[in-house]
């Protein structure tokens, strides 16, 4: 049984929880914040721009200050000058703005919720696990020539969107379930379906969906750990295998410093590679790059 607050659900493999039930009666799951509709919005539509942008985080302040603050760090400029909102877009584009702007309002608003959950996961490594997969992401965008590096960075960022859902749903049980998954010889993916019907995954792809995320951020969210056959041939895919192959270098480069539910035996390497383009000696070859852009991407920790 799953608690949160003024609402009991049953999780068994023969009752499985409705995502959309849950979703919509989880007291303790937050509610998309404000900002992030407006700025959605923007994105939206194709008549939007960077003034439309400013003027939408101009109204959150303190989503404007840590934007601000993420602008000024080493992983997006070496200036730390700027100021103003306007400047930020002016110099470092407004699809990056954007996607910074996006970040911050699901982190601050999830790891709250997350916090006041009283789980057993480390959560703060959950994030710092984010922050590594979404620097990776990145990266790895840009050497497969990914349009938006920054889309592929979000999308990483959150790739584990679910997790920390799952943290406010039900933290007493998902702590145990990652913890009993060695002894019962399964996955976390496999665990997570027998005891609530579906996987984390899947439930990000639904939550993510109910904020009204673009299609793209679903699809990524919901199918990292899906196997992928043969190269990736359009935009949504390849943002799913930057986002798995990511996932998997981020657990193997940088681990985790605690027990998050990795399991690398669950991981084809072989097929994320392929689906990327990527051979294993290609992303080997970067490693000491990527982890530059990890040291750099730490100002995300303290979102």
């Amino acid at each position: 049984m799953a608690t949160a607050t003024g609402t009991t659900m049953h999780a068994t493999a023969t009752h499985p929880v409705d995502l959309r039930q849950m979703l919509a009666e989880v007291d303790d799951l937050p509610s998309i914040p404000e900002t992030l509709i407006r700025i959605l919005k923007v994105l939206d539509d194709p008549a939007s721009g960077p003034a439309d942008l400013t003027r939408v985080v101009r109204m959150d302040a303190p989503v404007m200050t840590k934007v601000l603050r993420l602008a000024n760090s080493p992983y997006y400029s070496s200036r730390a000058d700027l100021a103003d909102i306007n400047r930020c877009v002016a110099v470092l584009g407004y699809r990056t703005v954007r996607q910074v702007a996006i970040c911050i309002t699901v982190a601050s608003s999830l790891m709250s919720a997350v916090e006041n959950a009283g789980g057993r996961l480390d959560y703060r490594e959950l994030w710092r696990h984010s922050v590594v997969t979404g620097a990776i992401s990145r990266h790895l965008a840009r050497l497969v020539g990914y349009p938006d590096p920054e889309e592929a960075f979000t999308a990483g960022l959150l790739h584990d969107l679910g997790k920390f859902v799952l943290e406010v749903y039900a933290p007493q049980m998902y702590g145990r379930l990652i913890a009993d998954r060695h002894a019962r010889s399964l996955s976390l993916t496999e665990m997570e379906r027998a005891t609530f019907g579906f996987d984390h995954a899947e439930l990000g792809a639904a939550f993510a969906e109910s904020w009204r995320f673009p299609p793209i951020l679903v699809q990524a969210f919901g199918e990292h750990h899906t196997a992928m056959i043969g190269r990736a041939t359009t935009r949504d895919a390849m943002a799913t295998a930057i986002v798995g192959l990511a996932d998997l270098v981020a657990n193997t480069i940088d681990p985790p410093r605690g027990d998050l539910g990795f399991d690398a035996d669950a991981s084809d390497a072989a097929r994320l590679h392929a689906a990327t383009g990527l051979t294993p000696e290609e992303v080997t070859a970067e490693h000491d790059a990527i982890r530059e852009d990890i040291a750099r991407a730490a100002a995300f920790l303290s979102i």
